[in-house]
């Protein structure tokens, strides 16, 4: 409920809110534009959101720690660091030349408190440090350096510092509401919730001056920040709301949007491409497309009937037909992220499928009276290839004499379901991608019992076993014996079976020609494992309308 909760709150705004000193709108001046299509609801506060289009915010509106790369990590708002000989003792120093965009100077007292107001209010990307971090222990040094402690060795603890990001506390302790909503202690106050809705307080290359919570932010190119920036990088982003085929293809026709959305089915971004030309492109985001099967719930409790669908299921039709530019799954994970294990994964074999199903114990009153077995698998309203896939599931049902129903959700009302054990449908399709480039990050989001309540789970395993070697492996500091333990934890998944894995996902959009995109036009190269960095508009050229 807590994405929902925000959502809902933002929804009372029911309007946008102009930050002082916003420029004049660019489509009457010589200004460029980069629009962009997104699945909604995006959240802008660094503290909340997880998901695609809010990633891809805080990339612009704000500066991580560290920043992420093919290879790892590398410096960024820290510009290099210590770790102590016992793994538990992390020295940052801060860099020197950061500008908030209120125009304070970023210093380690924003640092630390941007890990402390991510702890406090417990969302977002708080799992990947709630646990570990030591506040009391931690300190700010000096005003460029910040000492972080955390309570044991954790391996991937650098890494995931991709995801802290570094706001402004002065601007947020100035707009936080007190006797409000939510309120936080020992902060006695929001934490700035209320006012992040529809506000940035980042050092980002963008600066947001327009959001409507159900609609869209607007962001401006921030004059004084510190990194490179690409020569043509546009001087406005807007995040739209988008998502219906023929809503984006009218818009690019008319020249009102850049890049479509990536939801769109395959063969809409064919005709954009071909008939209003436009670019197609591809990258890999180290995210996969899962069918994740709600593990205690009948039929689905019993290995042997999520097997069955496993074996039934058209994996070869879902990439010919659904998902060409994709890659069916070789393991547990995508092949993008370290420590990922090839296995020999389920493909069509209805035969071996039934022989699954007859050591059911639901067998043979589960195909004898299939309506008191009725498996729900869901698809989200907004984005029509999960209606198609589920329909794929569907078939496979009927072939073995299931009664697999498909369900169309809203995309907020499946996140509100899945929150639920008991409102949780028996299959929810949904895509899911690293938040860091290691294998770790998507076998704690997806099957470890302290994220199960998040849209990221819907198999609800809460298996302690699996616990266990995931806290393991993500506290080891030796890099290729946690690459082992990680490999163990796939293959118990394995055999466990609790989602049908479906294939690599390949982020798809149509640009207009005169957009420069490098993850996109060199993936191999450029394409980063990890969710919301590669619609990085540091990156990103727009030819201005003259030179076109």
């Amino acid at each position: 409920m807590k994405i929902l909760s925000i959502f809902l709150l933002g929804l009372l705004v029911m309007g946008s809110m102009a930050l002082t000193g916003c420029l004049d709108d660019p489509e009457e001046t010589e200004d460029t534009l980069l629009r962009m299509g997104f699945a909604w609801p995006t959240e802008i506060d660094p503290a909340t959101g997880t998901d695609k289009s809010s990633t891809t915010a805080f990339t612009n509106l704000y500066d991580p720690l560290v920043f992420p790369t093919q290879e790892g990590v590398k410096p960024w708002i820290a510009e290099d660091w210590d770790i102590s000989e016992d793994g538990t003792v992390y020295t940052f120093n801060i860099r020197e030349d950061v500008t908030f965009h209120s125009g304070r100077d970023l210093t380690a007292e924003d640092v630390y408190f941007s890990m402390e107001r991510l702890v406090t209010m417990g969302e977002g990307f708080a799992h990947l440090f709630a646990d570990y971090i030591d506040l009391d222990a931690s300190q700010v040094v000096d005003d460029h350096t910040v000492e972080f402690v955390i309570h044991e060795p954790r391996g991937v603890f650098l890494p995931s510092l991709v995801r802290l990001y570094i706001v402004d506390k002065e601007e947020i302790l100035e707009n936080a509401v007190e006797g409000g909503t939510f309120e936080y202690e020992p902060w006695g106050n929001d934490l700035g919730r209320d006012y992040l809705i529809t506000n940035d307080a980042g050092s980002g290359p963008y600066q947001a001056y327009e959001v409507v919570v159900e609609d869209h932010v607007y962001m401006r190119r921030f004059d004084d920040y510190w990194g490179e920036m690409h020569e043509n990088a546009p001087d406005e982003f807007r995040m739209l709301a988008l998502g219906e085929a023929a809503t984006e293809r009218t818009m690019f026709r008319r020249g009102e949007l850049e890049i479509t959305s990536e939801w769109l089915p395959y063969e809409q971004v064919e005709l954009i491409a071909e008939q209003e030309g436009g670019v197609k492109g591809a990258y890999p985001e180290g995210g996969a497309f899962f069918g994740m099967m709600h593990t205690r719930k009948p039929p689905l409790d019993c290995v042997h009937v999520r097997r069955a669908l496993a074996y039934a299921y058209d994996y070869d039709s879902q990439i010919d037909d659904i998902f060409p530019e994709s890659e069916l799954m070789q393991g547990i994970v995508p092949v993008q992220l370290g420590g990922a294990l090839d296995l020999e994964m389920p493909r069509m074999d209805r035969e071996a499928a039934m022989a699954e199903l007859e050591q059911s114990q639901y067998y043979p009153e589960i195909i004898d009276n299939p309506d008191d077995y009725e498996i729900e698998a869901s698809w989200t309203g907004e984005v029509a290839a999960t209606e198609r896939a589920a329909s794929l599931l569907g078939e496979a049902g009927d072939a073995l004499g299931l009664n697999v129903r498909i369900a169309r959700y809203a995309w907020g009302s499946l996140i509100d379901a899945m929150y639920d054990e008991d409102e949780s449908p028996h299959v929810a399709m949904v895509w899911v991608t690293a938040h860091y480039p290691e294998a770790g990050s998507l076998l704690e989001a997806r099957y470890h019992s302290r994220n199960a309540r998040s849209w990221e789970q819907n198999e609800w395993l809460q298996d302690d076993e699996i616990d266990s070697l995931i806290d393991e492996a993500l506290s080891e500091p030796d890099l290729e014996t946690r690459y082992q333990l990680y490999a163990d934890i796939q293959e118990k998944l394995f055999e466990l079976m609790p989602s049908l894995f479906l294939h690599t996902q390949y982020s798809m959009h149509v640009m207009q020609p005169y957009i420069e995109w490098p993850h996109v036009e060199n993936p191999e190269e450029e394409a980063l494992a990890g969710i919301g960095f590669n619609i990085d508009l540091r990156r990103i050229g727009v030819t201005p309308p003259g030179e076109r």
